[in-house]
């Protein structure tokens, strides 16, 4: 009997580094999400300067290192590995036409986390955003307090108190940075007692939300304890409805808002003042959306938009940029009908066989991205990269006839928690 070769795209070439935990495909993402949060920082940042050679080298590493795991280090069936191509082909279009390269950046680092331990990636995550929120805050009080009037505040509708930046764009983005930090460590101290860390949480974020005056993340925060208390106290209890929420929470928040948007010429009387109502309450984020629904539509694979920064229609001046702030519409609109697609097939795959923790961040990254869009960028919100987790995950006897050169079955077993610990495989 002939033995079967086993096909290239099964082939092991992940190797152990001197003994060291982490194998060269787990070292490769690792190094290419270090380099992505450094890039976005250098994006934002209004203390820390880079110029155009390094953003370039920074984006080719980013994309580069990700693909690199996928092609070399992971296992496919034929028939996966097909529909992976597509999708990422599909996906990289759509985000060509929308002239922004952030979601395929976390689409592929969803895709490379095959057999890569999640809390490292969390752990990562959480080490560097606090290092760059703590040298923000450091660098802001400094200045505020040698040279203040060098300061620059922003406005909720122009007017009202003064909104502090820190340095970093604006006091929304600031906070996307603070309430994922938080989540992060959240979700590494999950199985721990809550009660000491969930207090510390809130009272950091309480101190912020005195001078950015950003109540999103307060919001955040509010779902979040209340999840993990109906979790802990439940005991298993509420399992169910958080594995249904978090499963088709996305789905029909999108489908709510692309509806909202679509009908609001079309309404009159009462129901146009519930919709404004509902616009006031998204500090005018619906408004401009319609606008650029009747002006633009949805597209498949996304467009280019071009609009003014100011706007006149339906008889009142309004901000461009707020729609762009609901993660709904902005991807929408951007990326096209395909970008919600992608993450709703997936969630609804993969949500039935997460852990708790998973699915209290999935649920926390829908309901956020009713208000921000950051929520798509891995370096604020890691979330992709749990999704990621439960794509491809290796059994112990995938990795057991990988290592050996078998080819028992190509097509990977799916096991809850995903992934395999290569310390305990060695």
């Amino acid at each position: 009997m002939v033995e079967k070769k086993t096909p290239l795209w099964a082939i092991n070439r992940g190797t152990d580094i001197s003994g060291r935990r982490d194998n060269v495909g787990q070292l490769l993402v690792l190094t290419a999400f270090f380099l992505f949060c450094v890039k976005y920082i250098f994006d934002i940042s209004s203390i820390l300067r880079h110029n155009e050679l390094l953003d370039t080298v920074l984006i080719v590493l980013t994309v580069s290192l990700p693909v690199l795991k996928i092609v070399f280090f992971q296992r496919y069936s034929l028939r996966r590995l097909v529909l992976t191509a597509t999708v990422a082909l599909v996906v990289g279009i759509s985000c060509l036409r929308g002239g922004n390269y952030l979601f395929l950046n976390g689409f592929l680092f969803a895709l490379a986390m095959q057999d890569v331990d999640i809390d490292k990636v969390a752990r990562l995550s959480f080490r560097v955003k606090a290092a760059l929120i703590t040298l923000h805050v450091i660098a802001y009080i400094f200045v505020y307090i040698t040279d203040p009037s060098s300061i620059r505040f922003v406005y909720r509708a122009g007017f009202g108190p003064p909104r502090h930046m820190f340095f970093m764009g604006h006091a929304n983005l600031f906070t996307s940075y603070l309430i994922w930090t938080s989540l992060d460590y959240i979700y590494l101290s999950y199985k721990k007692p809550m009660v000491i860390r969930l207090i510390a949480v809130w009272l950091v974020n309480l101190v912020f939300y005195y001078f950015t005056g950003t109540y999103t993340g307060l919001l955040i925060l509010i779902l979040t304890t209340v999840l993990i208390t109906l979790d802990k106290l439940g005991k298993g209890f509420f399992d169910k409805t958080l594995t249904i929420t978090a499963k088709y929470g996305f789905l029909f928040i999108s489908l709510m808002f692309a509806l909202l948007t679509a009908v609001y010429t079309r309404l009159d009387g009462q129901l146009r003042l519930i919709w404004e109502a509902i616009d006031r309450f998204m500090t005018g984020r619906m408004w401009p959306g319609a606008y650029i629904y009747e002006t633009y539509g949805f597209t498949i694979l996304g467009q280019r938009l071009r609009v003014a920064p100011v706007f006149y229609w339906q008889g009142s001046w309004r901000d461009a940029f707020l729609p762009f702030d609901n993660y709904y519409l902005g991807n929408l609109y951007h990326f096209g009908i395909i970008h919600l697609v992608v993450i709703t097939a997936a969630l609804i795959a993969v949500c039935g066989k997460m852990e708790s923790r998973d699915k209290v961040l999935i649920i926390a990254f829908s309901f956020y991205g009713i208000m921000q869009k950051e929520v798509v960028i891995v370096a604020v919100c890691f979330v992709l990269f749990i999704i990621g987790k439960y794509l491809y995950p290796l059994t112990a006897k995938d990795r057991e006839n990988w290592n050996t050169g078998k080819n028992e079955n190509c097509e990977t077993t799916e096991t809850p928690g995903g992934g395999i610990d290569p310390q305990k495989n060695t």
